[in-house]
């Protein structure tokens, strides 16, 4: 007699709730090494000798919309600030 292979119903909601808890710990340790990411490429370029003329609010722990948001205040005209422009290009905002 053979054997049935098939899984109950409570085993493929058990293993479907475990592939939505693997993504779901995929996703937040992503989304922390991009933190980490964006904070290194901000004190690298902070640490710029020519970031000591920048004037832009710019900490570690800004996020990809505050960028964004300095972007209207931390330039003038033409002339947009070289620190904060550094940080976007290298992040890709």
């Amino acid at each position: 007699m053979r054997q049935d292979t098939s899984t109950t119903p409570q085993a493929e909601e058990r293993d479907a709730r475990n592939r939505q808890r693997a993504v779901k710990r995929a996703r937040a340790g992503k989304a922390r090494a991009d933190t980490r990411r964006r904070a290194e490429i901000i004190r690298e370029q902070l640490a710029d000798p020519r970031a000591t003329e920048c004037r832009c609010p710019i900490t570690p722990a800004s996020t990809p919309v505050e960028l964004q948001a300095l972007g209207a205040g931390c330039t003038a005209g033409r002339w947009v600030c070289p620190t904060l422009d550094a940080i976007r290009r290298r992040i890709g905002t």
